[in-house]
């Protein structure tokens, strides 16, 4: 540490893209964690005091920590869940009434309680894991999110009660998968077309904006108008961020590509819920919302490898119901050969597409159209608030001061 207040952790500039490539591809020293280079995040995005930690070993432990409580998590939901689905069975309303919350209760308290997840989970990574970028955390979260659904909605009903039993029983007979699948999901069918329904509510409710108008209001009381529009805002990144949103709207297609064979109504329920969410998120993300950084694709990425892992899921799916219902082994046969295209599918675009950045060669005849970009629409540089701030203290106390 030269002088005592340098730490591993650096932004460097390069006057041209070719170069920030080529700094990219080379090695620095045989161990590859040595020299670590990467895009930076949005200036908005970093978090300046975690680029500050040294501690290699603090930091594992801190992961090895994250990973017991999301595990404490899957442990845990199912008996929640079934908690709160017996309560709603037990409540009883008068006429007609009663069958209309018999069918969506169940699915409105899995709703509810999945809306409070992000918010965990997005606790146990800001606390356990050292990512310096909020967008890194929300690449982490819809991850994380994405296969917590997969589990808890997607596969609900094969899980059980137990979500240790059905890691067990699935280690011990792997080729019992398809068949589990195949007796237990079929009979969801209604459910998830009750819950595609519930969805279109939380669409409704996310265009009122309630949380920030509840802010508002709560401000208005104290400060002047204009203030607290400024204080309601952004809005809580844990629910309506990209990480979030994501994994949610990926669920919301997956349910209709795996159940679609099994009820073609919930394919076109699923089409009503898009045609809603375009209606309201074109409006909310373009008019209403605060602009979010985002990290050049990630995102987009990540939910169509999720989509390609949810093919899977229904190969997987209408394998198991073809063996245990259909009179031969032709159409069994036929799914598991789409079966072992869509695995490689799913590695080809994880393996053989580079598309963090332009080839070399294209950049090369780019290079001065980029630069010129950026020169039309230039950047703040990338300095930690705290030394701005003095940078300005001092620029003040050293500027000559007139005398009166």
């Amino acid at each position: 540490k030269v002088g005592g207040v340098n730490c591993r952790n650096a932004f460097v500039s390069f006057k041209d893209r070719k170069s920030v490539e080529l700094a990219k591809e080379l090695d620095y020293d045989s161990d590859a964690y040595t020299w670590v280079l990467s895009e930076p995040p949005d200036i908005e995005m970093v978090r300046w005091q975690e680029l500050r930690l040294d501690d290699n070993y603090t930091e594992t432990a801190s992961e090895v920590i994250g990973y017991a409580c999301v595990f404490g998590l899957y442990a845990g939901f199912v008996p929640i869940c079934l908690a709160i689905t017996n309560i709603a069975n037990s409540i009883h309303m008068p006429g007609f009434l009663d069958a209309l919350w018999a069918s969506l209760a169940p699915t409105m308290g899995l709703t509810i309680f999945l809306s409070f997840l992000p918010t965990v989970l997005l606790l146990v990574i800001d606390n356990c894991y050292t990512l310096r970028s909020s967008s890194r955390a929300q690449e982490m979260l819809l991850r994380w999110y994405f296969w917590f659904q997969v589990i808890f909605v997607l596969l609900v009903t094969a899980v059980g009660n137990d979500f240790l039993d059905f890691c067990k029983e699935v280690a011990q007979t792997p080729l019992s998968f398809p068949h589990l699948l195949a007796d237990q999901l079929p009979k969801a069918t209604h459910f998830y077309m009750n819950w595609v329904v519930v969805q279109w509510s939380t669409h409704a409710l996310n265009l009122l904006r309630y949380i920030n108008l509840s802010k508002f209001l709560g401000f208005r009381t104290i400060y002047t108008e204009e203030e607290a529009k400024k204080k309601a805002e952004p809005e809580d990144q844990d629910y309506y961020g990209f990480g979030s949103r994501s994994a949610r709207w990926c669920i919301n297609l997956l349910v209709g590509i795996v159940f679609g064979t099994l009820n073609p109504t919930i394919p076109l329920l699923e089409a009503i819920n898009f045609l809603i969410s375009r209606v309201i998120y074109g409006y909310l993300i373009v008019a209403a919302e605060t602009k979010k950084a985002d990290l050049g694709g990630n995102f987009w990425v990540m939910n169509l490898r999720h989509v390609l892992a949810g093919t899977i899921l229904y190969c997987i799916l209408m394998t198991g119901v073809f063996l245990d219902r259909a009179p031969t082994m032709v159409p069994a046969a036929v799914s598991i050969t789409c079966l072992i295209f869509i695995v490689r599918c799913y590695f080809h675009f994880n393996n053989h597409f580079r598309w963090e950045a332009l080839p070399f060669v294209e950049m090369m005849y780019k290079d001065k159209d980029m630069i010129a970009a950026a020169a039309e629409d230039p950047q703040e540089s990338y300095e930690q608030p705290e030394m701005r701030h003095a940078r300005s203290i001092a620029a003040n106390a050293n500027s000559p001061k007139r005398s009166g």
